[in-house]
């Protein structure tokens, strides 16, 4: 054993020592839960790699593999990050960063696109929710944090990206070679259909984006517009400030969510009054595309029974990380809180079945019609739809369809301004 494996096994040890007997002063490890026992076992484990391995092991890769693993297990969303890796977090902008315009999340390991942002280099490949990225530049994925993976994708800013792709339903991996590009926030798209509906959708909600929204959607009901449609659908990225101001549009009072952890104090998202755009009744689009501030739009409206929410069940992410300063400049970003819905219910959930925002109105559109993303779950406030032999056109909006079928039922409609008593 050379002296650098000597001093790594001895700091380790030291820590793990430190760290029992201090557990055992504050109460914080018991035989109950097993936690010396674990300790024990991963020190004789990294003994037997030190003294029997076949080959001299490298303890630092070991012991980093170790967290890694430790991170992963706790938190997808955590990484540890080396000082390079801290830099390029604090310096992270979505709307400045070179990158191939996604919204990602970590699922079976992997990097899973959420959404894919109109207008950038994914998008503009076919890249949609569900794929997964499998490598980056001939480089796996596999045991990469978030981190890492957009700095891959950022750098070398101007050159292409060749990434391996699993596309949904797909089992076979796809080269796809892409432009590292600023991607803009794009347009609100917002316009008057089926005589007096509003249609508004939000497809990112960058900074400034609410605004955008609520002057568009009071133009159309000043032009005589009685009824919204507010499609959330492959909304994923921007801001919490955004979606409780969005959501604030609708709702005079009550709460829109609450962001709540271990250490993390109760915060209360609460509508203002003064924010308030409309009464009209309304109907949310979401899908599995749906993620992050658009579930909190998407909760809110569910939870105060203010509309309908129309299509499948939402991606399910809404948590919030801290950086925490390591040695030598090193860090661990760690998620401290989580997203509530007004009702309670957390947005993103350890168990991936039970994660997101269920529709009050479940309608499966062309590109969800194989898989029943809501098997064995029954709805809260209206059943599908018998399903039709009738050939349906594979670029039929579904759900589009099912929310002005909904509004032209006065009885329903009525149903989706009501809010909870």
């Amino acid at each position: 054993m050379n002296s650098k494996s000597k001093y790594a096994v001895l700091l380790l040890s030291s820590a793990l020592v430190i760290y029992a007997i201090i557990g055992g002063m504050l109460g914080r490890v018991s035989a109950q839960n097993g936690s010396y026992q674990q300790l024990s076992i991963f020190m004789e484990v990294l003994s037997r790699i030190q003294n029997d391995y076949v080959d001299e092991p490298s303890i630092n890769n070991a012991v980093n593999g170790a967290i890694r693993g430790l991170l992963e297990n706790v938190d997808p969303y955590a990484a540890y990050l080396s000082p390079q890796e801290v830099a390029f977090y604090k310096a992270y902008s979505p709307y400045k960063t070179p990158g191939i315009g996604v919204v990602l999340a970590k699922r079976f390991g992997y990097p899973i696109i959420v959404s894919a942002i109109p207008g950038g280099s994914a998008a503009n490949a076919k890249l949609g929710s569900g794929d997964m990225i499998e490598s980056i530049d001939g480089v796996t994925t596999r045991e990469m944090n978030l981190v890492q993976i957009n700095a891959l994708l950022a750098n070398p800013p101007g050159r292409p990206v060749a990434l391996s792709v699993i596309r949904r339903r797909k089992t076979e991996p796809e080269a796809v070679t892409l432009n590292r590009d600023v991607v803009q926030s794009p347009a609100v798209e917002a316009k008057r259909i089926e005589g007096n509906i509003a249609y508004v959708k939000v497809p990112y909600l960058a900074p400034g984006k609410t605004l955008e929204a609520k002057k568009q959607l009071d133009g159309l009901l000043k032009g005589g517009a009685t009824q919204v449609i507010l499609d959330l659908r492959y909304s994923a990225g921007g801001e919490e400030a955004e979606a409780v101001e969005l959501a604030n549009l609708f709702m005079e009072s009550g709460t829109i969510g609450y962001i709540e952890g271990q250490k993390f104090p109760k915060k209360l998202l609460q509508a203002n009054p003064n924010g308030t755009l409309t009464k009209a009744p309304l109907v949310v689009l979401v899908n599995q595309g749906t993620g992050g501030p658009a579930e909190l739009v998407a909760g809110a409206i569910a939870d105060s029974r203010r509309g309908q929410i129309v299509g499948v069940k939402t991606f399910g992410t809404g948590s919030v990380q801290r950086l925490m300063p390591l040695e030598n400049g090193s860090g661990l970003l760690l998620s401290v809180a989580k997203y509530y819905t007004p009702s309670g219910k957390q947005i993103q959930m350890p168990e991936i079945q039970l994660s997101g925002i269920k529709p009050t109105i479940e309608v499966l559109d062309a590109v969800d019609e194989v898989v029943d993303l809501n098997e064995g779950e029954e709805l809260e406030v209206q059943p599908p739809a018998p399903k039709t032999k009738e050939p349906v056109a594979a670029d039929e909006d579904r759900q589009l369809k099912k929310a002005i079928e909904f509004f032209k039922d006065p009885v329903q409609a009525t149903k989706a301004a009501k809010p909870a008593a």
